[in-house]
This record gives structure tokens, sequence and C-alpha cells, in this order.
């Protein structure tokens, strides 16, 4: 009995070495198979997080002034739609141009951001061996948010080269309208030389729409916007005609008046019955342009607001334009036709 006892306690003590010697190699594996970076070795990657500390900070700061730049040009689109919705075109066509430079320098600097971004010492592949889970964060947020603003140089150009023609378009087709339409009522009163001279400023407004015509012939169907000129100009001769024929002879009507009259009857025939889809057309199509650049600036500050937020850096206030356009309402568009 003692012997087996001894054997027992033996068999004991050899099975508890064994296992302290397994849970011990468990341990020594788990150790050599921890990678070589994290939160938990940070001493293996303070040298290369140190290295790119101060281009992280500097990098920071940069995105901290594109996205002011950002706030600005949202500014100046929000601007642009108010000044469309009161149809104040000189003050949108400044406004426009204000942002021109601004929506450049923005494409600039972020490109320049992201080159810098990416030759930082320590990125690259091997990126986890040298920089701490954190350091490759903030650098993923900064490259993240830059990103951001790809496209809004394009969107702007898009806007000033169609938009503000088209709202300048649709302006000077209802002055031509108008126009007219007082030309028509001083040539009933017999006032010849003002009719005439009426004729020649709705003209003059027809050779500008043209102008413009020709600018957004690259973005959008102009068919239509064609055909309506075409029309119109020709309206606008045979008027020209008749008024001058009635100022030659005011007080009887000759073959000539008989003539005139004849050719603006079968022009004015010939004229659309009204302008107001076609002047609500080009009014949408500005207001589609703006409309589209103004969304994507608001996404790209959007983004920059929140990556900014992310890296606890709190976004520089920006002064809202002095000459912010005031609004007033649209005025109705007449039925232009003469009867």
């Amino acid at each position: 009995m003692s012997a087996r006892l001894g054997r027992l306690v033996i068999g004991i003590v050899w099975l508890a070495i064994i296992v302290l010697l397994a849970f011990g190699s468990a341990g020594l594996v788990a150790g050599l198979d921890h990678p070589p970076s994290g939160d938990a070795r940070p001493e293996l990657t303070w040298a290369g997080d140190a290295a790119i500390h101060p281009g992280l900070e500097a990098a920071t700061d940069d995105l901290t002034a594109i996205a002011a730049d950002v706030e600005r040009l949202g500014m100046l689109g929000r601007g642009a739609l108010a000044a469309l919705a009161g149809r104040e075109f000189d003050t949108l066509d400044a406004t426009i141009s204000e942002g021109g430079p601004l929506v450049l320098a923005i494409r600039d600097r972020s490109e320049s951001l992201q080159s810098t971004l990416a030759a930082m010492p320590g990125m690259g592949p091997l990126a986890e061996l040298s920089l701490s889970r954190e350091t490759r964060d903030r650098h993923a947020r900064l490259a993240a948010a830059v990103d951001a603003t790809d496209g809004l140089a394009a969107d702007w150009a898009r806007l000033s080269s169609g938009a503000i023609s088209a709202a300048r378009l649709s302006a000077f087709l209802e002055d031509h309208d108008q126009t007219i339409v007082s030309a028509i009522d001083a040539g009933r009163a017999g006032r010849f030389d003002d009719a005439l001279k009426r004729v020649a400023t709705a003209t003059t407004a027809l050779h500008d729409a043209e102008k413009l015509r020709d600018r957004l012939a690259n973005t959008v169907d102009v068919a239509t916007l064609n055909e309506w000129l075409r029309r119109n100009l020709a309206y606008d001769e045979a008027l020209t005609r008749l008024y001058q024929a009635s100022k030659a002879s005011p007080t009887r009507v000759t073959p000539a008046i008989r003539a005139a009259l004849k050719a603006e009857q079968a022009a004015r025939n010939d004229l659309p019955k009204t302008t107001k889809n076609l002047v609500i057309i080009m009014s949408e199509i500005a207001r589609g342009g703006l409309n589209q650049a103004v969304i994507a600036i608001e996404e790209a500050r959007g983004r920059l607001a929140s990556a900014l937020a992310g890296l606890g850096v709190e976004p520089a206030p920006v002064e809202e334009p002095s000459g912010e356009p005031s609004v007033t309402p649209e005025p109705s568009t007449p039925d232009p036709g003469p009867s």
C-alpha cells in the first residue's frame, strides 16, 4: 500500500509539472505570434509616430484652411441662388466670378495636401509595423476628408458656363417681349419714331440672346431656342418696315404700307403663341445648375466638418459676404403676342 501510494503521488506531481509546462509553452507561442505594433507595444511605434507627427499637425492645419474656403464657397453659392431668385444678374455674375478663383485655389491646395499625405514617413504597405493605430486612423481621416473636394472645380465651371447664360437669356427674352408690346402700343398711337426706337431696343435684346445661345449650345439643346429667335427676329424686321412706311406717310395708306402690313401679319402669325414656357425652361436650366453646384459644395463642407470634429478641431468661423443679394419676387411673364 505504501509503494502504491508513493507511485500515485509521484504521478500526480508529474501531471502537474506537465500541465504547467503546457501553459507556459502556450504563452510563449502567443507572445511570439503577437504583431510588433499596436497599443500593446507602443515602444515599437514610438519612433515612427514621432517622425510623422509634425506632418500630421501641418496637414490638419491645411485641412482646416481648405474647410474655411469651402465654407466661403458655399456662402457664394447660396448668394448666387438668392441673386437668381431676385433676378439680380449683375450680382449673380459678380458672385460667380468671385467663386472661380476660390474653387481653383481649393482644388490646388487639396491636390497638394493629397500628395503630402501620401509621401509622409512610415506610410505604405508596412505602416502597421511602424505606426500606431491612432496615428494611422488620423492619417486616414485626413486623406478621406480632403477627397471630399474632388469635383468642386468642375461643378463650378459647369455652373458658370451654362447656368448664368441661361439666367441672363431668360431675362433677355422677357425684356424683348415687354419692349415689343410697348412698341406696338406706341405705333397704334401714331408715335412712329418712339415705336421704331423700341423695336430696335427689342432687337438688340435678341442679338444679346443669340450670343448667350452660342454659349449654351455646348451644354443644352438649343433647337427650340433657335427657332424662337428666328421667328421673333423676322417679326421685328417686319414691324420695323411697317413703322418706317407709316412714318413716311402718316396720313395716307400707301402701297408700301399695305405691303408692310401684310408682311407684319404673316410674321405675327408665325410667332409662338407664348414664350412663357421657353422662359421657364431657361430659368430652370440656370436654377438646376446652381442647385447641383450648391449641393456638391454642401456635401463637401459636411464631410470636412465631420472629419475636423473627429480630429478634435473646431472649424474657423467664416464671415458672411458683405454684399449679400436681396431676394425680390420674380415678375410674371406676359403674353407678348400682339393682337
